[in-house]
């Protein structure tokens, strides 16, 4: 296994702050792959010229990574306890055979590539020329292995790193090859780095995987249906002797614990896992290898998406649902300037283009107005997905992969080594799956055409019309809409988000506690003449019209709802009158223009923008 070495030369008497966030940062970025054994991660935290030595003769033949960092001279680096000669270091270095980077984040370093290359060490080495300030040097060494643990190459992760670095400090990054390591030092610009390319091939080259160094075969969805079934064990316990009772055929186990896992998800979270799980089949129709191909992290990035999407729309759908309450009352709500702003960006741009750390920002904000009117979260299981945002941890950390992952998918580059990501990407999924368990708790429930019945001796009933899911196993499966006896009238042609109690006496799941979640979610079966449950989230207003994203097939085009109906919608018997009437009174909440009292100067176009093991169990 491939050994990453990294040497901080801090002071154990009075630390330098920016150099122990440097060695913490590093270390929770690389821990997920350690712990998978992707690599051993070995850290010396507090360097001296003895601990330093030994480890490099420990792990010679091993090591495929060292980094220092700390104060260092043009032939020394400065250790805890004493000075090291740069050329002893080198000449250890150069004993190790698989050695492919060598990355000296302290000032001056660029000498010691000559040291280096004295010893025949064919690593790429990264070093400076002039003296980096502490707080630069450790931003820029957190974002380079922030993309290096995301399976960015050696190369790619420098020009992140880069362009982090840049938005605050001017940052240049001199590309130096073998014939270059003589010249000459020119510059004298600060905060220049030095990377030392002996080869296109030094360059490219990633850090290990766990299929590239066991004989162990990559299983697509082992892990990843093992981490859901067990989460959603956790509120729902009966499922576990329910998995006992099931055939021991491998193929049998599989489908139940397929269906099991997605009759349990609302759909936004069980159509992407469906179609992580569903093989790819041949004309003929027989069943093929899941495939580690781009198509499947694209559907890594759908999932996460959902899960976020899922997560801002409940939280912004109970705001609104309070300001409607507010308006009732006539009292004025506690909103501040910059949530009121917020508010009007979220329902103009939308909220899919925002970086972590702007969702963290607006989650927090929304979070804030709620509590400020005494209001209880509807998910209360936001609060532990907030501690981990405030904490850098466990669903954040997921975040800020998949949100890397899906630009790095949008861009002309596209990602390098699409097999070797699939796999780190299917290790972050897991890591987001175990938290996801909550999800049972809640199910989508489409209405549309309230009856009211009246008898003068009891009182009033209201009949709705549910639509119903069809179950994703049986696609032929054709239901219609079922007549429900409610007590109280839920809004017509709404997408509710259900509280259910999944474990009860009869073993039916009983309804607990809604929450509207239209127009942000909407089912655009209760439009126009259909059974087909056919959700869509919220993208984008503006510019006479609103605009919806297919959950199912997010790639389609958006559909735009024109806030004036045209000839199509009258042609096709559509008939959004509902939506834009609650899109309409949420803008109103905002003091925000209304958008039906505005019309398009020209037709809008259409968008084009104890647990159970089941890791034995392969598809």
């Amino acid at each position: 296994m491939d050994t990453l070495l990294f040497c901080f030369a801090n002071d154990r008497d009075h630390p330098l702050l920016s150099l122990r966030d440097e060695d913490d940062g590093i270390d929770r970025l690389l821990d997920l792959r350690s712990s998978k054994g992707h690599f051993q991660k070995v850290r010396d935290s507090f360097a001296t010229t003895s601990s330093m030595a030994d480890k490099l003769a420990t792990y010679q033949n091993t090591l495929s990574l060292f980094h220092f960092s700390g104060h260092a001279g043009s032939t020394v680096l400065q250790l805890e306890d004493t000075v090291a000669r740069g050329a002893g270091i080198a000449q250890l270095l150069g004993r190790c055979p698989n050695l492919k980077l060598v990355f000296l984040n302290g000032c001056s370093t660029l000498q010691h590539i000559k040291l280096l290359a004295a010893q025949n060490v064919k690593a790429a080495i990264i070093a400076t020329s002039t003296p980096i300030e502490d707080k630069a040097a450790s931003e820029f060494a957190l974002t380079f292995y922030q993309a290096l643990a995301n399976q960015y190459s050696i190369e790619a992760s420098l020009e992140q790193a880069q362009l982090k670095l840049q938005v605050s400090e001017s940052t240049t990054i001199q590309v130096m090859n073998r014939a270059m390591v003589d010249m000459e030092e020119t510059e004298v610009s600060r905060n220049l780095w030095y990377f030392h390319k002996p080869s296109d091939e030094a360059a490219r080259w990633e850090l290990p995987t766990t299929a590239e160094q066991t004989a162990v075969e990559y299983k697509p969805n082992s892990a990843l249906r093992n981490a859901l079934f067990n989460a959603l064990i956790k509120y729902e316990p009966s499922l576990r002797e329910k998995f006992m009772q099931v055939s021991k055929q491998s193929e049998s186990q599989i489908l139940w614990v397929n269906d099991a896992i997605l009759s349990r998800l609302p759909y936004p979270i069980a159509e992407p896992v469906r179609r992580l799980f569903t093989p790819p089949f041949t004309p003929e129709g027989k069943k093929m290898p899941i495939r580690s191909d781009r198509e499947r992290l694209l559907n890594y990035t759908a999932l996460f998406e959902s899960a976020v999407d899922l997560l801002v729309i409940t939280l912004l759908a109970q705001v609104i649902d309070r300001l409607i309450h507010y308006r009732k009352d006539g009292v004025e709500p506690p909103l501040t300037a910059e949530t009121r702003a917020l508010l009007q960006r979220l329902l103009t741009e939308g909220w899919s283009n925002l970086n972590p750390g702007e969702v963290e920002q607006a989650l927090k904000s929304l979070s804030a107005f709620l509590s400020s009117s005494q209001e209880v979260l509807f998910m209360p299981e936001m609060q532990e997905l907030a501690r981990q945002f405030n904490e850098k941890e466990g669903f954040y950390k997921c975040f800020l992969f998949f949100d890397d992952l899906r630009r790095r998918l949008n861009s002309p580059a596209g990602v390098a080594n699409i097999p070797s990501v699939c796999q780190v990407g299917e290790d972050q999924l897991v890591e987001l799956c175990k938290r996801m368990g909550f999800w049972a708790n809640y199910q989508l429930e489409s209405y549309k055409n309230i009856r009211v019945v009246r008898f003068f001796y009891r009182p009033e009933e209201y009949k709705h019309e549910k639509a119903v899911l069809r179950t994703t196993q049986n696609p032929y499966e054709d239901k219609s809409f079922q007549e429900i006896n409610l007590s109280n009238p839920w809004a017509s042609q709404s997408v509710l988000l259900v509280k259910v109690q999944r474990e009860t006496a009869t073993g039916v799941p009983e309804t607990a506690d809604f929450l509207n979640l239209s127009p942000l979610l909407i089912d655009q079966n209760v439009y126009i003449k259909s059974n087909v449950f056919d959700p869509y989230s919220f993208h984008s207003s503006g510019e006479g019209a609103v605009r919806f994203k297919h959950i199912a097939r997010p790639e389609d085009p958006l559909l735009s709802v024109l806030f004036k109906p045209n000839e199509t919608e009258v042609l096709q018997k559509q008939d959004f009158t509902t939506l834009r009437e609650q899109f309409s009174t949420v803008m109103t909440l905002l003091a925000l223009p209304d958008p039906l009292a505005a019309t398009p100067n020209e037709p809008i176009a259409e968008a084009t923008d104890t647990n159970i093991d089941l890791l034995s169990l392969s598809d």
